[in-house]
């Protein structure tokens, strides 16, 4: 999805207001490009491409999700929704046309022992420290249908949430005494 083309249709109507939200609005310095940040990601799903990837991210964020589908697909994977919020904003994306992927490229959780652990994206919710969030869910081996493995990569693709530290770093230390690897994906001009 080309940002510019979607906001030039700004540059010839009477918009008298655009309101966006940020995290992190109050701190001083700026965030790179989504771009940059896409191409971050690409990097680390192509560099891990021989291990069963889980991506956590914010279920809101549809441009991030919209591009790391996009690359999954282009890589041959599988994609496995988990978490309620997740699911719902794919679906939403999918039924408004902002996400054109092949039949099979999606598959539930009950198909992922179909596939080797390489064709494998989980994208998942949870990334910061959520009780019933699902990343902090595998963290706690309380998900009755999935669990890592060792050697599982698990990508944060989210700024920590002011007042979240404590619950991420919980989350975090329960998912490493599983044997994964946690790499933390965020990129800002700071």
């Amino acid at each position: 999805m080309n940002q510019l083309k979607e906001y030039s249709i700004f540059d010839n109507n009477k918009t008298l207001l655009l309101l966006t939200d940020s995290t992190n609005i109050y701190n001083e310095g700026f965030a790179m490009p989504e771009i940059k940040v896409h191409e971050g990601i690409e990097n680390i799903l192509r560099r891990e491409k021989n291990n069963r990837i889980f991506m956590a991210a914010f279920a809101s964020h549809i441009t991030r999700l919209i591009k790391v589908i996009e690359i999954a697909e282009q890589m041959g994977k599988k994609v496995v929704l988990e978490g309620r919020s997740m699911k719902s904003n794919i679906e939403i994306i999918l039924q408004a046309g902002l996400l054109k992927i092949q039949k099979g490229t999606i598959i539930s959780v009950e198909e992922i022992d179909n596939y080797p652990p390489e064709k494998i994206l989980v994208l998942i919710t949870g990334a910061q420290g959520e009780e019933f969030g699902g990343l902090n869910r595998l963290a706690q081996k309380t998900n009755k249908k999935l669990l890592l493995k060792k050697g599982d990569r698990i990508i944060l693709s989210a700024s920590v949430v002011p007042g979240n530290e404590r619950a991420v770093q919980k989350m975090k230390d329960g998912l490493a005494r599983q044997g994964v690897k946690i790499i933390i994906c965020i990129v800002t001009g700071k």
